[in-house]
């Protein structure tokens, strides 16, 4: 192979070894990440559990809301849940979760309980 072969394989390849990276760097930093579900709680903040883990301190949270659809539940091995986390500032930041009843918080009667367990108020909404 010449240089410029070279040159532009590195070129192409460098943004995904840094996108990579970012991703094993960040998903590293926390312990309870493996099998966790759609969010975790971990050094006083609650951590949803997307590509790159999002935390969001406890004191800082008003709600959170969890939706999804009361036909999947009964009806399939697995459901979409939506966790949108609401600030006491008024903001909010929503996640999608592809739920499945082998995590450690299998159902959204289960998150909604360890939510609770930490002092959080917590609505559950069908859809």
């Amino acid at each position: 192979m010449d240089f410029y072969a070279i040159a532009s394989t590195v070129c192409v390849l460098l943004p995904l070894i840094v996108i990579l990276a970012v991703f094993g760097y960040s998903r590293g930093r926390y312990r309870n990440i493996a099998n966790a579900g759609a969010f975790f709680f971990e050094g006083g903040a609650l951590v949803l559990n997307t590509g790159v883990p999002y935390p969001i301190p406890v004191e800082n949270i008003d709600c959170v809301e969890l939706r999804c659809s009361g036909w999947e539940l009964e009806n399939r091995l697995s459901y979409g849940l939506t966790v949108k986390v609401i600030r006491k500032d008024g903001t909010a930041k929503s996640c999608y979760y592809k739920g499945y009843r082998t995590a450690k918080l299998a159902l959204p009667s289960d998150m909604a309980a360890e939510i609770e367990a930490h002092g959080l108020r917590c609505r559950l909404v069908e859809q």
